[in-house]
C-alpha cells in the first residue's frame, strides 16, 4: 500500500502546482516577510498563469548597502523591478544607475545584472519574472532597446478627464510581443474604466491612495502596497473610494 499512497500524493502534488494564478487581490498587509541570505522577501505568487509557464511575483526589502544577490543571469525569463521606497543601483554588464521611488528596471534574459541599496534606510522593490510558454526571442528584445532602466522623473505625463496618465513604456521584449506599462492617477470617487474583459494579463501596483476593485462578482478594498493580478478574460475594474488621489502602476504583456 504505501507505494500507491505515494504515488497518489506526488500526482496530487502535481496537479496542484500545475494551477494557474487566479485573479486575486495580494494585500500589503497580508505579505509575510522572509529573511533570505542577504535581504528580506514576501513572496507574493509564484507559478504558471493562461499564458506563462511560470509568474514569480515578491517584494524584495534591503538594508543599507545590500545586495540581493550576487551578479548573475536569467536565462530562462526576463524580470521587471519597480522601486516602492528608496534608492536602488541597478548593475547590469558593467553599467550602474539609481533609481529612485517609481523608478523601473527590465532585465532581459541572460544580461548579467544585480542590484544594491544606497539608501540611508530601507530600500523596497517589486521582483516580477516571466517565464514564457514558448522559446525566449532575445534578438527581439536587443532590437527593442535590451535592458532598460529609467526614474520616476523621466514618465511623460499626460492629463486627462479622470486625472494623469504617465507613459513608462510599450515595446517588444525577448518574452513578450507587446509590454506596457504606464501609471495612472485616477481622481477622487472615479471608475478607471467599467467592468470588462481581455486576453492580455494585468498587474496592478497600487503606488498611493485607497480604492475597491471588482474581481469576477466580488469587489474587495485596495490600499497601497496591494499587488492585483487580473487573469486573461477575467471581469474587473477599479475605482477611487477615497478622498485623494489612486495612484497605480498598470502592467499589460502578451
Amino acid at each position: 500500500m504505501k507505494p500507491i499512497f505515494l504515488t497518489i500524493t506526488v500526482l496530487v502534488g502535481l496537479i496542484c502546482q500545475a494551477q494557474p494564478i487566479p485573479s486575486k487581490l495580494f494585500a500589503w498587509k497580508d505579505l509575510v516577510v522572509q529573511k533570505d541570505s542577504s535581504s528580506y522577501v514576501m513572496k507574493i505568487a509564484n507559478g504558471p498563469t493562461a499564458t506563462l509557464a511560470n509568474l514569480e511575483m515578491r517584494v524584495v526589502e534591503l538594508d543599507p548597502g545590500k545586495q540581493p544577490h550576487p551578479p548573475l543571469a536569467h536565462f530562462d525569463s526576463e524580470e521587471l523591478i519597480i522601486v516602492k521606497e528608496g534608492n536602488l543601483k541597478v548593475i547590469t554588464k558593467g553599467t550602474a544607475t539609481i533609481i529612485g521611488p517609481g523608478g523601473v528596471a527590465l532585465i532581459m534574459p541572460g544580461d548579467e545584472h544585480t542590484f544594491e541599496s544606497t539608501s540611508k534606510v530601507l530600500t523596497v522593490y517589486y521582483s516580477l519574472r516571466f517565464k514564457p510558454t514558448t522559446s525566449l526571442n532575445i534578438e527581439r528584445g536587443k532590437q527593442a532597446g535590451g535592458t532598460f532602466t529609467g526614474d520616476w522623473e523621466n514618465w511623460s505625463v499626460q492629463q486627462n478627464e479622470k486625472g494623469e496618465r504617465r507613459e513608462v513604456f510599450e515595446r517588444f521584449t525577448a518574452a513578450f510581443q507587446k509590454m506596457e506599462l504606464h501609471v495612472t492617477t485616477l481622481n477622487s470617487g472615479l471608475l478607471s474604466h467599467s467592468p470588462h474583459k481581455h486576453p492580455q494579463e494585468e498587474i496592478i501596483l497600487v503606488r498611493k491612495g485607497t480604492g475597491i476593485v471588482l474581481l469576477g462578482d466580488a469587489t474587495q478594498p485596495v490600499n497601497e502596497g496591494d499587488l492585483i493580478f487580473f487573469a486573461s478574460n477575467s471581469l474587473h475594474s477599479l475605482k477611487n473610494s477615497g478622498s485623494e488621489a489612486l495612484e497605480y502602476f498598470a502592467l499589460q504583456f502578451q
